[in-house]
């Protein structure tokens, strides 16, 4: 019995003794690390929300002190601005846009229901504008056959086209004849198919239609959408709903979702505020990104990426 209990005490002492040992050689090698520089490099840090480069994608042109306050802003924060001009606007903007290289990107504003918006579009392109937009208070749906001559326009020259979804303002007192009913994100789904080597970007991912408008983004290979207007401040106490609404990620595909590819990068930054907004834009968006871990490939795209490839912008 005598032996017995000197066994189990050696066997005490010697775990004790490893333990000890254990401890101090994890010690040792801490100091090692931090001599040596062994130590596993942290991991990289996603760019400073403000220095990095960006492309706002939502963004009008203004009056008095607008282009200024722009230029300032793009300087800042790393910023080239996709901008919206209307027709009459055009020899203004491009004075900015020559006196201000890097900053402007020229989009040309038209009305679906305007007679003469297909020789507009041909105009803005000869201009050198990228884009259309922001498309808003159609007389039709935006799906209407009588809207795909402007698209087929589009498509022909190669212009991305930004379409407003859902909820819009209107003038109190002074008749309208269109609504948010007619610009649905759904409708976008038949212009992709219809038109599939347009890229579109839909505005405000579809406010209050936000799992409409993901859903259409998932299946439609060259869809878009941006998240600007009330919606960032509205959703301010859950970001992470952006997360649930956006839900595919690589590992997810079957024969009824694709898969490849992470939600995220169907979301693009916009502010489509005036240039003393911006900087509240850039923290709102910063904060879904961050609350819904994305990862920061993906975030390059959100920010700059997506819309750098669209507008062939040069590196």
């Amino acid at each position: 019995m005598k032996r017995i209990e000197l066994f189990y005490q050696s066997v005490l002492r010697i775990n004790r003794w490893a333990v000890v040992l254990l401890v101090v050689a994890a010690l040792l090698g801490g100091v090692a690390a931090s001599v040596g520089g062994a130590a596993a490099s942290p991991a990289p840090q996603s760019p400073d929300q403000l220095t990095r480069r960006k492309i706002d994608a939502h963004y009008h042109f203004g009056g008095e002190g607008f282009i200024e306050a722009t230029v300032a802003n793009a300087k800042k924060y790393n910023t080239i601005y996709l901008t919206s001009v209307p027709y009459e606007k055009i020899s203004v903007f491009k004075a900015a846009q020559e006196k201000h290289p890097g900053v402007f990107i020229g989009e040309g504003r038209i009305q679906l229901d305007d007679p003469d918006a297909v020789k507009k579009i041909e105009g803005f392109h000869r201009a050198g504008f990228k884009a259309i937009g922001e498309l808003t208070k159609p007389l039709k749906r935006f799906d209407d056959p009588a809207y795909y001559p402007i698209y087929e326009k589009a498509q022909e020259l190669g212009l991305h086209v930004m379409f407003h979804t859902g909820i819009v303002n209107w003038r109190i007192n002074r008749a309208e004849f269109s609504g948010m009913d007619h610009m649905r994100p759904a409708y976008l789904d038949l212009i992709m198919r219809r038109f599939p080597k347009l890229t579109i970007q839909g505005a405000h991912l579809g406010n209050p239609w936000y799992e409409e408008a993901a859903e259409v983004a998932r299946w439609d290979p060259n869809l878009y959408f941006d998240l600007t207007g009330s919606s960032l401040l509205k959703k301010d106490s859950d970001p992470e709903f952006w997360g649930r609404i956006l839900w595919w990620r690589p590992s997810v595909g079957s024969e009824h979702s694709p898969g490849g590819a992470h939600a995220f990068t169907k979301i693009i930054f916009g502010s489509d505020e005036r240039p003393e907004g911006f900087l509240g834009n850039i923290e709102r968006f910063e904060k879904v990104l961050n609350a819904n871990n994305i990862p920061e490939d993906v975030r390059e795209l959100c920010w700059y990426g997506t819309m750098a490839k669209i507008l062939g912008v040069e590196e």
